[in-house]
């Protein structure tokens, strides 16, 4: 992962589970630092945004972030939830499949690749920190959509793909809405164990 992503900060202190990463747990995501470098850290797999307040409704962190795992790249720039977060702290969530239907998708050869994503960090009244993130998705492509499902996560497989969705300097959608279509299906593979 440090060739692929070009990381320069110590990412061998991160815990790598065998059986792959899921909603609440905490995923490696692959950010800029203060000084620009790339750097690797765990975040909980379910974005809390800044802003967030326990309330009657979301009494729980847990409770809200569930809601947020996923977030639809059509609307990401729009939603109060994501829109800062897309502005301002676009991650990659490096991976080497993903699960849709009982479905493992993944590109020949078991290449790495990324997922677009965005990341948080919240504060509580008690001086907690959580750092968080969403996965971005969008439509289905073929491959995707022949086992019953409608949206697939926004995947990224190149250093220029994850240099312009980590590049600060680029805020506005439509530079990077090239991003956010759907994979090519005849570059994806899948298989059900």
């Amino acid at each position: 992962m440090a060739d692929e992503f070009s990381i320069r900060s110590n990412h061998y202190q991160l815990l790598l589970p065998d059986a792959g990463f899921y909603p609440l747990g905490t995923p490696p995501i692959i950010r800029l630092d203060e000084a620009g470098e790339r750097e690797m850290v765990a975040a909980e797999w379910g974005l809390l945004p800044s802003w967030w307040k326990p309330s009657d409704k979301t009494p729980k962190r847990s409770t809200f972030q569930r809601k947020c795992f996923n977030a639809r790249s059509e609307e990401v720039d729009a939603k109060p939830t994501y829109r800062d977060a897309f502005i301002r702290r676009r991650c990659l969530m490096p991976a080497s499949e993903f699960m849709e239907r009982g479905h493992y998708f993944h590109l020949p050869e078991h290449r790495t690749f990324a997922l677009a994503a965005l990341w948080e960090r919240w504060r509580g009244p008690e001086g907690e920190v959580v750092e968080s993130c969403t996965m971005l998705t969008t439509e289905a492509n073929d491959e995707v959509s022949s086992v019953g499902q409608t949206r697939m996560p926004v995947v990224l497989t190149d250093e220029p793909a994850y240099a312009k969705w980590l590049n600060p300097g680029i805020s506005g959608r439509s530079a990077l809405e090239p991003l956010l279509r759907p994979f090519s299906a005849y570059e994806l593979e899948h298989y059900r164990p």
